[in-house]
């Protein structure tokens, strides 16, 4: 059980993290300063140098309690992708709502991109470190079409980024993204997309079954060709992997 000390300290430490917050949702990432952020806890800088040893330190231990991938990389990559499908539809429309519904999470984001010193940019590089075991497991997905799953990702997580950023500002191509019903617009249609992506997948590999198959049975290459609408070149690869 922690003594008074500890409780106190405690304490101090969520009013720290709560007057971030709050200079970041009134102001801006540009007024965070030691002296506001002290005045606005009510925390003496000196607690702040001792737990944190300096404010970029406090800042950062801000930024890894808000950070939306930061909280979940870990959970999710303990796990391997079994359907990629269905993990991407989780896993953006968790982006999504994660993101859409922290407004200090949003500051971040516009703090991250703004940021001349560098300093966001180190909890950039750990997410990127804390997501490598799923950009490992999607690279290969397309690459029969030459084509990196991961860039598509990378796609769909930035316009969520920048459609949550902008919502404040105005409609974007006619949508408006503070209501409700447009929201789930963009989430039925992002799902729509995802399905559309993995059913030419799936599609193609049992187009490639057929025509394998094909072949088994008597067809010619050139039959199995003009049937299948396949390449020469790609029909011959298939027969010849089995």
């Amino acid at each position: 059980m922690a003594n008074v000390r500890e409780r106190k300290a405690i304490a101090a430490k969520l009013s720290l993290m709560k007057a971030i917050g709050k200079i970041l949702r009134e102001k801006s990432y540009s007024k965070l300063s030691i002296n506001l952020v002290s005045e606005e806890s009510g925390v003496d800088k000196a607690f702040i140098y001792r737990h944190y040893e300096s404010f970029e330190g406090l800042l950062k231990s801000y930024i890894e309690k808000q950070d939306h991938w930061l909280a979940n990389l870990k959970e999710i990559t303990e796990e391997p992708i079994a359907n990629h499908r269905q993990f991407m539809k989780d896993l953006l429309t968790d982006q999504f709502m994660g993101v859409y519904g922290n407004e200090e999470f949003q500051q971040f984001l516009v703090w991250e991109l703004g940021d001349k010193s560098g300093f966001t940019a180190q909890v950039s590089v750990q997410r990127e470190i804390l997501a490598k075991p799923i950009f490992e497991q999607c690279r290969p997905v397309l690459q029969d079409y030459r084509i990196d799953l991961n860039v598509i990702y990378a796609w769909f997580s930035a316009g969520i980024y920048f459609l949550i950023l902008h919502k404040e500002v105005s409609t974007f191509c006619e949508y408006d993204f503070t209501k409700k019903q447009d929201v789930d617009e963009f989430l039925k249609t992002l799902h729509w997309m995802i399905d559309v992506l993995f059913d030419k997948l799936e599609a193609d590999k049992k187009l490639e079954q057929i025509a394998v198959k094909a072949f088994e049975k008597g067809l010619s290459l050139e039959d199995v060709a003009e049937v299948t609408g396949l390449s020469h070149s790609k029909v011959r690869a298939l027969v010849h992997s089995f």
